[in-house]
């Protein structure tokens, strides 16, 4: 993780740069082993966000000041955004991460035709139904919707619907 408030130059410099966790290969973890790598660092994040932290001097203020911590964007390939943020696969019926446009309307690019978009407050719902539920409901929530729990969602300020950004690698180098 970057602090993005920090100046160009300095951000991605190794002493700047919070290392999270790193998931063991040779497989992709399954959604119930991200969350569980994901909950210390939520944990944290709880913490930096309600209690805050005390800097005890900065550059600019020799007292000192409070700050809270949030984490803003979400960036990464398509793949591992879909399953931290909660979403379902991108080749699943419910492909993407804003809409509710169905993988057999895809070819459909009449955007006054396309359903809503998703909001923070119906995703959060169904992936807290998802979390509670049984197996059966999981799977008509899943399948209706393309919604799981993840971790992430115990923050009460990230909203997966507008805070999921594809990286630029991915997005525009690689197609």
């Amino acid at each position: 993780m970057a602090c993005l408030n920090l100046p160009i130059h300095v951000r991605y410099a190794p002493q700047n740069i919070y290392l999270a966790g790193i998931i063991p290969g040779p497989r992709e973890p399954s959604l119930d082993e991200l969350n569980r790598v994901l909950t210390p660092l939520v944990d944290e994040l709880l913490m930096l966000w309600t209690r805050g932290l005390y800097l005890t001097r900065t550059a600019l203020r020799w007292m000192g000041r409070f700050v809270r911590v949030a984490m803003i964007p979400l960036v990464c390939d398509l793949p591992a955004l879909r399953k931290a943020a909660g979403f379902a696969g991108h080749s699943a019926k419910n492909f993407c991460s804003f809409c509710r446009l169905q993988k057999a309307d895809i070819t459909n690019l009449d955007r006054e035709t396309w359903p809503k978009q998703r909001t923070w407050e119906e995703h959060l719902r169904l992936a807290t139904e998802w979390r509670d539920g049984d197996a059966d409901t999981r799977k008509n929530i899943f399948e209706k919707h393309g919604l799981r729990w993840s971790e992430l969602l115990r923050l009460p300020y990230w909203d997966p619907t507008r805070f999921a950004v594809i990286d630029t690698m991915h997005n525009l180098f690689l197609g």
